[in-house]
Order: structure tokens, then sequence, then C-alpha cells
């Protein structure tokens, strides 16, 4: 009888593995493999054009970060734009998921229409928030200039001056208004943070605000007591993630720089992407990509260890 058990177990275990197979295969040859081709290349000088051009370098590569002028102003432009980023994703994702958890019977009406622009990226989506954002003739700024001109008549009666002289932001075409305007137009996909802080709404119930509110708990105390601890897990997720995609952003930046943002707009990995593609560095561009992973995962172990007082897993469950 146990050897039949032990078999059938065994059976169950091959099975197991069969269907993972394809992801196991997946995973090797579509990260596993190429990090350690990375690895390599990253102690070697190669153009990418023709093998034989490949030769051993050792740490010359991560030496030559030290004299990169470039590297340095290309890291701090990712760090400022993702210190931007990231608390205002997920400012705007834990207010559109509360404003959503109110409507208790039409909330899968709401989370779609809120979540669907998150699934309408890509490069169109950029082009036409380049269009909306352009300071001569885009819709965004001749609404500035709207609003500025029916205030300018109560400006001039109360002695505050005149509105005629405030000019719209330039967004895109300048160094300081370059990347806010990344940050406004990625507030279009909030809807994505949305999903996973409503997850963590639902997941909590009512019994805990409902108790709070006999007790004579307002908004603001249920908000910080219980409905912030209730989401914590979640806060902690969509930051992490949002922390490594912001880093790593290239689209927006690539598709959207010009010269008069005066390099405001060369991040991380524009600044890997033009090493490897318009410098032929394949070798320089792979070592750029194992620092960006090892200051990705310090500061993911650091936040995580840091963070591991206030974020509770077992609020809300029964």
């Amino acid at each position: 009888m146990q050897a039949a058990i032990h078999e059938h177990g065994e059976r169950r275990e091959r099975g197991g593995l069969w269907f993972v197979s394809p992801w196991m295969a997946g995973l090797a040859l579509l990260y596993v493999g190429p990090m350690m081709a990375a690895g390599l290349l990253a102690t070697a000088r190669w153009d990418g054009q023709s093998w034989t051009s490949l030769e051993w370098s050792g740490w010359a590569n991560f030496q030559a970060m030290a004299t990169d002028d470039r590297l340095g102003k290309a890291l701090l432009n990712s760090i400022c734009y993702t210190a931007m980023q990231v608390p205002a994703q997920l400012v705007v994702g834990l207010g559109l998921a509360l404003l959503v958890n109110q409507s208790r019977r039409r909330i899968g009406l709401w989370a779609t229409f809120y979540y669907l622009p998150h699934v309408l990226g890509g490069v169109a989506t950029i082009l036409i928030w380049w269009w909306l954002l352009n300071p001569q003739v885009g819709p965004v700024n001749q609404a500035i200039r709207w609003i500025l001109d029916g205030l300018d008549g109560p400006m001039i009666a109360l002695g505050l001056g005149t509105t005629r002289d405030w000019d719209a932001p330039p967004w895109l075409y300048s160094p300081v208004w370059a990347k806010p305007s990344l940050v406004l137009m990625n507030l279009w996909q909030a809807g994505g943070g949305m999903l996973i802080f409503l997850a963590a709404l639902l997941r909590g119930g009512e019994s805990l605000h409902e108790a709070a509110r006999l007790d004579g708990a307002g908004r603001c105390r249920r908000f910080w007591h219980i409905t912030l601890p209730q989401v914590s897990p979640a806060l902690m997720f969509n930051a992490l993630t949002g922390i490594v995609f912001s880093m790593q952003a290239f689209n927006q930046p690539f598709l959207l720089r010009n010269f008069q943002q005066q390099d405001s707009l060369r991040f991380f990995s524009l600044h890997l992407y033009q090493a490897a593609f318009e410098q032929h560095r394949f070798g320089y561009a792979a070592a750029l990509a194992w620092l960006l992973l090892a200051i990705l995962l310090a500061f993911t172990a650091t936040m995580v260890f840091v963070t591991r007082r206030w974020v509770q897993y077992d609020m809300g469950e029964e």
C-alpha cells in the first residue's frame, strides 16, 4: 500500500515538472542565459559587429565608469525622476482605489474604467501626449491660458496684478519641466497600482471601519490607523515595482528628447542604449546593466529591511 502511494506521488511530481518545464525553459533562455552572457560581456571589449573584435578586458569596463562624465548625470536624472514619479503614482493610485471602493454596486465598472489606460500604453500614446503638451498648440496650454484669461479681471479688481505676463509651462521643451512632464504623462496609467490597492481594500472588509465609527473615530484617524496598515503590503509592492520600472524608463525619454532639455531626460537606460548601439561599446553597456542591477538589488533589500516593521500582512484576516 505504501509503495503504491509512493509511486503515485512520484508520478504527480513528474507530471508537475512537465507542466512547469515550459516556464523553466523560458526562464533559462530569456533571463538566466542573457544574464550570464552579459556578465561575460562586461569583462570584454566588443563592437557588436564581428566576433573577431571580441577581446578580454577584465575590469576595464567597470573602471571606465569612473571617468564617464555623463554617467553621473544620467544616474542622477533617473533618481530624480523616480523620486517624483513613484510618490505621485502611489498617491493617485491609492486615491482612485479609495474612490472606487466607495461605489460597491458598480465597483467592477469603475475599476475597469480606471484600469483601461494602463493597457493603452505604447508609442502612439506617448506621441499623443507630446501633442497635448505642446507649448504652442497643445490643448493643455490652451486650457491654462483660457483659465488665466478668466482670472485676469478678478485679479486686477483685487489689486493683485494681471495674469497676462504669466506664461504657461513649456513642458517638454524645458530642462526644468521635462521630468514633471513625464510624471504627468504617467499618471494617465495609475490604474495598474489602483487595482492592487483595491484588492487590498476589498480583502480587509468593513468590520474594522464599522467598529472604529462606533468608537467615534473620524475619517482621518480611520485612514491613518486602519486603511494605511491594511494596504501596507500593496503600498510596499507598488513602491518597489514603481522604483524598478522608473529607474529603467526608456521609451519616453528616447522618443521625447530634444536639445532644449539640456540632457534633462538622459536617463540611465538611455545612456546604456547609446553606449551599446550608438558608440558600439557593448562590453561597457553590459557593465552598466550590471551596475543598475546592483543598485536596484541594494535599494530593494534596504527598503524591505527598513519597512518590515510597519508592513502588516495579517491585516483584515479572520
